[in-house]
């Protein structure tokens, strides 16, 4: 029961946009206390327990798709104006409610937005784009990676379901990896050349199975271009919802969730060198077993286990209590990502300790 934390979280959030106004901001507050709070208060969880049914622990990951549509969805609905009534959701609402959605949303200012962007981003990162990692690793399931790459459209990030299969995993720790930070790297400049590195790494990557499997490039084989097709779908409800201004937030909202994946990157590899012809192990990522973010993450954080059998089930991986370990749990770790000093003065004497020790 405890993987459903992630869908109960986005929840929030969607209910604080609808009520509007400084509720907008109250899905992301409560996602902030529950994780950072959570992850300090609770101990690690370091076990392996064994699943006797483990498709209720798919079911959590299937629901990601309906409940990141209906933020979206929710979301658009809020950009509207006057008696704009998008799927008649305020209409709906009031039959069970009493409470006056249109007023409440035509009232809500600018920086009411800025808590719906930040809430509806961190969900779309931390659910969407998470469990969208997730399924697209289970290659041998075509269905699977095309919920994968749908959650994936909500960031605009078409190229990950190539590039992070067929290039981050096979590079990682080494310059051949865009997706890898070395040290002295701060996660601004990080975003900036992952961002556009690992887009042309994928086009690469892309092209050349294409000339493999004797396709067209411009065709419904093309992932990258099909995946840009899934985003414009977005990108057309919320126009539809409130023409420009609502395809504005739509990629803002997709620009931090991109930012959020990406800085997750940097700390999940900040540092940690590989020479090529050595097999990736879990010595090269930073590891975490903080109970709240491996349940919000689907077990993201066993990081180094995810690396080195990256086709396993979530609930399968290895705890590596002897791998580099994160110095926080990974919402509060990304904030300290933020402050490029306060960064360094954290994980370099970690990063120091472990290089010692591998020597």
């Amino acid at each position: 029961m405890k993987y459903y934390l992630s869908a109960l979280l986005s929840l929030f959030v969607i209910i604080g946009i609808l009520l509007g106004g400084l509720w907008m901001w109250f899905g992301f507050v409560v996602l902030f206390v529950v994780v950072i709070l959570g992850d300090a208060l609770f101990s690690e969880d370091e076990s392996q327990p064994k699943v006797k049914y483990p498709f209720a622990l798919k079911v959590p990951l299937y629901l990601t798709l309906p409940v990141v549509a209906l933020l979206l969805v929710a979301f658009a609905w809020s950009l509207g104006s006057n008696n704009d009534d998008l799927f008649n959701i305020a209409h709906i609402l009031s039959l069970i409610f009493n409470y006056d959605f249109i007023l409440a949303r035509n009232v809500s200012t600018g920086f009411h937005y800025v808590g719906a962007v930040l809430g509806c981003g961190f969900i779309v990162a931390s659910y969407g784009t998470n469990v969208g990692h997730e399924l697209i690793h289970r290659a041998q399931n075509w269905k699977l990676v095309l919920v994968g790459r749908w959650l994936l459209s909500a960031s605009c990030n078409a190229d990950f379901s190539v590039e992070h299969i067929y290039g981050h995993h096979a590079f990682v720790g080494t310059k051949k990896d865009p997706a890898t930070a070395f040290r002295g790297q701060n996660v601004y400049g990080f975003f900036i050349k992952s961002t556009a590195l690992g887009h042309v790494s994928a086009w690469k990557i892309e092209l050349k199975r294409l000339r493999k499997k004797k396709h067209y490039i411009f065709s419904w084989n093309n992932k990258i271009l099909t995946g840009y097709l899934m985003s414009l779908v977005w990108c057309l409800l919320f126009f539809y919802a409130a023409a420009w201004f609502g395809v504005a937030l739509f990629l803002a909202q997709a620009l931090l969730a991109k930012f959020l994946l990406e800085a997750t990157n940097y700390m999940e590899h900040y540092g940690l060198t590989r020479d090529i012809k050595t097999p990736v192990g879990p010595q090269h990522s930073w590891n975490t077993n903080k109970q709240i973010s491996g349940i919000v993450l689907f077990s993201l954080t066993r990081h180094s286990s995810h690396h080195e059998k990256p086709k396993l089930d979530y609930w399968k991986l290895d705890p590596y209590v002897k791998a580099p370990k994160m110095p926080f749990g990974y919402l509060t770790t990304l904030l300290v990502t933020m402050i490029p000093p306060l960064w360094k003065s954290v994980i370099h004497p970690l990063l120091d300790r472990w290089e010692k020790k591998l020597n």
